[in-house]
């Protein structure tokens, strides 16, 4: 199975919790998941990322996960077409709401290969924003060096472990990254982190809009 995630924020809580919201929504229930990043440190190529990826298959809900990165300089792959088409689109687009911006991701592929994921209370399954950075330091300890790894891989027969490789086909070695025994896990009940609601606009930015941005927008009547 092949998948695309386009993100807008370059945060690792916003990648985890919409790669989370990916997998409870839109999972068919595979138990062995092949993941592909460019090697943006701030998006992918983090400790968060790997210790979800971890905790994933710790509580059960995959067996193997194995994260690979691309070479340097090789960075474009199917996700970056798709992304291409909603900036085409956009372009040709007058958007004063959400609701617009709705409409023109929804219809920049023809064959609706982008679908809008919203935050809101206006979408059926809106995507839960978590501190699972935070969160997840609980249990897993840091991977020394991280970026200079290409491959990552965890499968449950070795819990806590991840497996490492600095080139596709180079020499593979084994890390523990488990700090303790975990709460969670099969037959185990456990709470996610707490959510986390979107701080808004401060003052002066929201009179910045008013003042500056406003005009320039199209809002019918």
């Amino acid at each position: 199975m092949a998948f695309g995630i386009i993100i807008f924020l370059g945060f690792p809580n916003t990648v985890i919790s919409i790669l989370d919201h990916f997998f409870t929504y839109y999972g068919l229930g595979e138990k062995y998941a092949c993941l592909t990043a460019d090697n943006c440190v701030g998006q992918n190529k983090n400790n968060a990322v790997l210790h979800y990826l971890l905790y994933h298959v710790l509580a059960g809900l995959h067996d193997n996960i194995e994260l690979s990165f691309m070479i340097v300089g090789h960075t474009k792959f199917a996700p970056d077409g798709n992304e291409g088409l909603i900036q085409k689109r956009y372009r040709r687009s007058n958007i004063g709401t959400i609701e617009d911006l709705v409409q023109t991701i929804n219809t920049s592929s023809d064959n609706g290969h982008n679908i809008c994921q919203r935050t809101d209370n206006n979408d059926s399954q809106p995507l839960i924003y978590r501190d699972w950075s935070s969160w997840l330091l609980n249990f897993f300890k840091k991977l020394p060096d991280i970026t200079s790894y290409r491959n990552e891989k965890m499968v449950k027969n070795k819990p806590g472990i991840v497996f490492i490789k600095k080139t596709i086909n180079g020499e593979e070695s084994e890390v523990c990254l488990q700090k303790h025994e975990i709460p969670f896990g099969k037959n185990k009940i456990f709470r996610h982190t707490e959510k986390m609601a979107p701080k808004g606009l401060s003052l002066e930015r929201q009179w910045y809009l008013y003042e500056q941005i406003v005009r320039h927008v199209f809002l019918e009547t």
